[in-house]
């Protein structure tokens, strides 16, 4: 438990240095890596979630935990321990306290390192349900939902 409480530390530390680095402003000779280019804005949304993806090449379903940064009408942040590629899917479950499950399903749009070995990682969603939107049967979720289908993602 020690360990889980000093991992939440460290996350927290982490979202509240990458919300300090998106305030700032770029002059023009700066480079402007850190600055947000949404097309919504974004609302601070931080809660412990599990990620769940297909490695390429992979019909299985693997997941690791994360953190989500924060939300808006299109996207997702996240903060975890893992490089994920562009157009890579995902899905991301949250459980907040006295809420039912939520699970949001989309693509990397973008994963960077943010320091002490996590990477921001944004998603732009494409569906959100009360079940899984990929996990429970991914060979079915594929063929229902072109996102997911990997030639269709490549064009």
């Amino acid at each position: 438990m020690a360990t889980d409480v000093i991992e939440l530390q460290t996350l927290d530390s982490v979202l509240d240095e990458l919300d300090v680095r998106a305030q700032h402003r770029p002059k023009e000779s700066e480079d402007d890596y850190w600055v947000c280019k949404r097309k919504h804005p974004r609302h601070p949304f931080r809660a412990v979630c599990t990620i769940r993806f297909m490695p390429s090449g992979s019909g299985t379903v693997v997941s690791l935990q994360g953190r989500t940064r924060n939300l808006s009408r299109s996207g997702l942040g996240l903060l975890v321990r893992r490089v994920f590629s562009p157009l890579e899917p995902v899905e991301v479950e949250v459980s907040l306290p006295e809420r039912p499950r939520m699970f949001m399903g989309g693509l990397v749009r973008f994963c960077r390192y943010a320091g002490r070995g996590y990477y921001e990682v944004g998603v732009e969603l494409k569906a959100a349900a009360s079940e899984p939107i990929f996990s429970s049967n991914p060979i079915l979720a594929v063929r229902a939902l072109d996102w997911l289908n990997p030639e269709v993602r490549s064009r």
